[in-house]
């Protein structure tokens, strides 16, 4: 699935198996003016093939390469941080920034995403308004100029304060 909001040439690949957590996050980008567009994938195997361009992803005019990949960390077969252990494999994909959206994981899985490169570990927050907020934030980030022209910074003092909201 691919939403289009008009937006100044950024696309990005959600990998999220919740819908609920998929709608969600798809509306905190439609919400911000000129964003860009985003693709959902439910699962990692869907994330690599879309990555990879292959089988129904070749088509890139209907599946562009993302500037930004949003992955769950729990989903059923590999999890978030296993996509960003493969992502690190492939000399194109390595300069995506990844961030990690979790309810789940251990402190030693948000400080492995860390050390493989995680631009943002984002924990998830079970209250329907606080987590909204926290997408929303998120989106405004990824929607700057930052990301547009790669001047984003690894995890930092951002990362705490989303996870503190």
């Amino acid at each position: 699935m691919t939403t289009s909001f008009a937006g100044h040439g950024l696309h990005f690949l959600i990998v999220e198996n919740d819908p609920d957590d998929a709608y969600l996050i798809a509306r905190a980008f439609k919400k911000i003016p000129h964003c860009g567009t985003v693709s959902l994938t439910r699962n990692t195997s869907e994330a690599k093939a879309y990555l990879k361009g292959a089988g129904m992803y070749a088509d890139r005019q209907q599946f562009p390469f993302p500037s930004a990949i949003l992955s769950d960390f729990s989903m059923q077969g590999e999890t978030g941080v296993q996509l960003l252990k493969w992502i690190q494999t492939d000399p194109a994909l390595v300069r995506i920034p990844f961030i990690l959206l979790t309810g789940a994981a251990s402190q030693k899985d948000k400080e492995e995403a860390a050390k493989l490169g995680a631009v943002r570990v984002v924990s998830k927050s079970s209250d329907a308004e606080k987590m909204k907020q926290i997408l929303e934030d998120l989106a405004q980030w990824l929607c700057s100029d930052a990301v547009n022209s790669g001047t984003y910074s690894r995890i930092d003092q951002e990362t705490v304060s989303l996870q503190k909201r």
